[in-house]
Order: structure tokens, then C-alpha cells, then sequence
């Protein structure tokens, strides 16, 4: 797509540009995004890769040393009201068409990664990721 008809998508969806650069390492083109309403932050990064990656982090400071973080991390991978499967990561882990699949928890954030070189699959997996990791964070 258009650099512009992204820019003007981002728009339309409330996003305004916060800054782009190029990164000559990777032969990319990085630009974030900040919702006007929500504050949230959305980095689209471009290059030549086969592998369509997204990855949603979320804040997750811990209060104390109980682990907190580390179990929500594994809890938003148990299902949700439109997947309630048990296991909805294990099932994404055998049946889809993906290059990377995983879950992390740091210190301070909680990150969910996928990729795939299955443009047909990465958008499906994605809107799970989404799904899974928005509604059980917004139930805490």
C-alpha cells in the first residue's frame, strides 16, 4: 500500500502520526502511531520480510512479587467468551500457519507475538491474539 493511504487509514481510524524513520539495519520503514482518544500506541514497521508479524505488549507492572503478571500471561491464553476452548493457544499452536508463536512476560510489560508468511492465516490469528489478550486484560 501507499505510505499515504496508510497514513490516511490511520487517520480515519483516529490515529495520528507520532514519528517515522528509517532503520537501514533491516531495511525497514518504521512509523508510530498514537490514538487521539485512547493514547494507545501502534508501530507499523515495512520491509522486504516474507513473515507478517504482529505483536500486542501490554503495561504490566507487578505490585508485589507474587508472579501476577507471569499468570495473567498464561490465563489470557486459556480462552475467552468466543473461544472458549481450554487451550485456545495450543490449538493455534498445532492447526495454524505460523512462523512464531509465543507469549512473554518482562518486568514491566507482557508481550504476545505472532508471525506467519500466510497472509491468509496472519489476520485470523491476529483477531484471536486481539480477542484473547484484550478481554482478559479488561476483566482485571
Amino acid at each position: 500500500a501507499d505510505t499515504d493511504d496508510v497514513h490516511e487509514y490511520a487517520a480515519k481510524l483516529g490515529f495520528e502520526k507520532v514519528s517515522e524513520q528509517v532503520i537501514d539495519e533491516c531495511k525497514s520503514a518504521a512509523v508510530l502511531y498514537k490514538h487521539k482518544k485512547t493514547g494507545a500506541e501502534v508501530m507499523s514497521v515495512a520491509n522486504d520480510d516474507e513473515n507478517k508479524v504482529f505483536g500486542i505488549v501490554f503495561r504490566t507492572p507487578p505490585k508485589n512479587s507474587t508472579g501476577i503478571p507471569h499468570i495473567l500471561e498464561h490465563s489470557v491464553l486459556c480462552g475467552s467468551r468466543k473461544y472458549p476452548l481450554k487451550e485456545p493457544f495450543v490449538e493455534l499452536l498445532k492447526g495454524s500457519l505460523h512462523t512464531f508463536l509465543n507469549a512473554f512476560t518482562y518486568p514491566d510489560r507482557t508481550c504476545y507475538p505472532v508471525a506467519s508468511t500466510n497472509t491468509k492465516v496472519t489476520p485470523i490469528i491476529l483477531v484471536t491474539y486481539l480477542l484473547l489478550s484484550f478481554i482478559q486484560h479488561h476483566l482485571l
